[in-house]
Formats: C-alpha cells, sequence, structure tokens
C-alpha cells in the first residue's frame, strides 16, 4: 500500500492543529510562531561585531567590537541569528530543560543561513557527566544532529570533553567567567581528526564567550586550524544569556 504523506500530514493537522511554540495559539505549520510571537524575536542585523556578532550602536557598518579589541578571542568568528530576549530565552529554556527536542527544526530554520563555508567537522559544547546524567541529552549536540543531516558535515561527540563540573555562569562577571572554565575542557583526539582542521563550534547561546573561548582554546592546542561559532542566539546588554 502507498501512502499519501501530504494526505496523511494534513489529517494529523486537522485532528491535532500545530500550535505556536511560545504562546500556543494555532498556527498553520508546524515548528514557526504566530505572528504576534514572531514580532518578540529580534534578529541580529548590521551593524554588528566581525568577531562575536554582538549587535553594535552608533556606528553604520559591521566591525569589531571594543571587547574583542581589547581581549581578542581565540576562536576565528562567531554567528547567531538573534540576539538573546525573553522569547527566545522561554524556547531555549524549553529545549535544553524541558525536552522540547520537536523545536530543533525551527532552530535549525534560523541558523542554516549562518552556517560557514568549509567547516571539516562540526563539536558540540559538552556537557559534564552529571549533568548529562540528569538531563539525558546535550542539546547542542541534538541541533549538531540536524545540521550533520542537513550539511552533510560530520559531528564529533567524544573528542572534547568537559572534565570538571563548572558551577553556574549565571551572575558571575566576565573575568570569573572565564576563571570559572580554566582547565575544564580536555581533548581526545587518537584518530588525529583535528590536524588541520576548520572546527564548528555548537551552541545554545553566546554570553561572554568564555566558554566557546576555553572550548577553542582546547581544540586549538590539539592541532585544529581554526574554530569558528553558531549558537542560537547571543546576548547583549540587559539579556546576558544565563538560564
Amino acid at each position: 500500500m502507498i501512502f499519501n504523506i501530504p494526505f496523511l500530514q494534513n489529517i494529523v493537522n486537522f485532528l491535532l492543529p500545530p500550535q505556536c511554540a511560545l504562546c500556543r495559539e494555532t498556527v498553520q505549520k508546524s515548528y514557526t510562531l504566530c505572528a504576534s510571537c514572531w514580532l518578540q524575536l529580534k534578529f541580529i542585523t548590521s551593524p554588528k561585531c566581525l568577531s562575536c556578532s554582538i549587535p553594535l550602536e552608533n556606528v553604520d557598518h559591521d566591525m569589531t567590537c571594543i571587547d574583542c579589541l581589547k581581549t581578542p578571542p581565540l576562536f576565528t568568528k562567531a554567528y547567531s541569528p538573534l540576539a538573546y530576549n525573553h522569547a527566545i530565552k522561554k524556547l531555549i529554556l524549553q529545549y535544553k530543560n524541558h525536552d522540547a527536542l520537536h523545536l530543533g527544526p525551527m532552530f535549525l530554520q534560523w541558523i542554516q543561513h549562518h552556517i560557514p563555508e568549509n567547516i571539516d567537522i562540526l563539536i558540540p559544547v559538552p556537557l559534564h557527566w552529571w549533568r548529562f546524567f540528569i538531563r539525558q541529552y546535550n542539546q547542542a549536540a541534538e541541533l549538531g544532529k540536524l545540521i550533520e543531516k542537513q550539511k552533510n558535515i560530520p559531528m564529533n561527540t567524544r573528542i572534547l570533553k568537559r572534565t570538571r563540573a563548572t558551577s553556574s555562569q549565571g551572575h558571575k562577571s566576565k573575568i570569573l567567567r572565564y576563571q570559572n572554565l580554566e582547565k575544564a575542557f580536555t581533548v581526545t583526539d587518537k584518530k588525529h581528526l583535528l590536524k588541520n582542521a576548520n572546527v564548528l563550534l555548537i551552541d545554545d547561546v553566546l554570553t561572554s564567550g568564555a566558554t566557546a573561548n576555553a572550548c577553542a582554546k582546547s581544540l586549538i592546542e590539539a592541532g585544529a586550524k581554526k574554530v569558528e561559532v553558531l549558537t542560537i542566539a547571543r546576548a547583549t546588554k540587559g539579556h546576558d544569556g544565563t538560564a
């Protein structure tokens, strides 16, 4: 028997109408937001930092922000489609803490145009084993699976490990965030997959850049040519990205 997939999907949508991921209003298509909630999102456009993608004020073109000039990140460039605000925070918290993995395809729609070219390997920011045991999944790895399938770029979840259970980054200063992550990551690359590789590091939110920097340091020391970073959202002033 040959099933008409679009027809079956229409039946499912009739019986169980798709809902907005934020307010649960009925929408026409799965993995979308209603018009009202869509307007709550803030997509990052120029002008923004050439290194960390934070939106810039009082300039009319992309340039390197003051923080990145003072302390250049070890990663080459970060990409984020959205500025972190209350709407995207709610979605990301559902995704990472409440088993809402069905939101992955929606996030993929937003980040797919920000995936850089010439990437050799995808590496998600790892969870400490205890947090992974509690949560049962790594949200960065789940996002990486979708990118791997769409872009046909191999992902490796074994190379980079979090060896120390760090305290929450929430409400810490930038300096304390960096100190909190010292020696928190290690690399095991017996097959030398990182040698001269262009790595795309995947996470949900880029805040101070401390986590991305710590991961990039370990990956570059292990042989990576460069590390770029892809996140769903970028924290801005007033929205620090902590959860």
